[in-house]
């Protein structure tokens, strides 16, 4: 059975304003379990162009103890639609391609 998975991304995308290509964000979606999750976002992540390098700390919502104000909103926007993958900031770091 589905239910609310969240991790730590980063991210391959294309250059942002600065010119950046890698940023993370905290990204919420449905799925059975974390290889799901990870398939599942991989998959939605693909059709804009950007890709996965790593996910972190992913885990069920129902055990997070504490989280962000943020993080906390994905996370009621997501119960709202079932299947969504709801992503916050994109916080990108020194990554100009060469």
């Amino acid at each position: 059975m589905k239910e609310l998975w969240t991790a730590q991304v980063h991210l391959l995308t294309p250059p942002a304003q600065f010119g950046d290509t890698k940023a993370f964000t905290n990204v919420v979606a449905w799925a059975e379990d974390s290889e799901d999750f990870t398939a599942t976002i991989s998959s939605i992540f693909a059709r804009r162009e950007w890709s996965i390098l790593s996910v972190q700390h992913s885990k069920r919502v129902a055990d997070c103890a504490a989280m962000i104000a943020e993080l906390a909103e994905q996370i009621e926007r997501a119960r709202m639609v079932r299947d969504s993958c709801i992503f916050g900031t994109l916080h990108y770091y020194p990554s100009k391609p060469a």
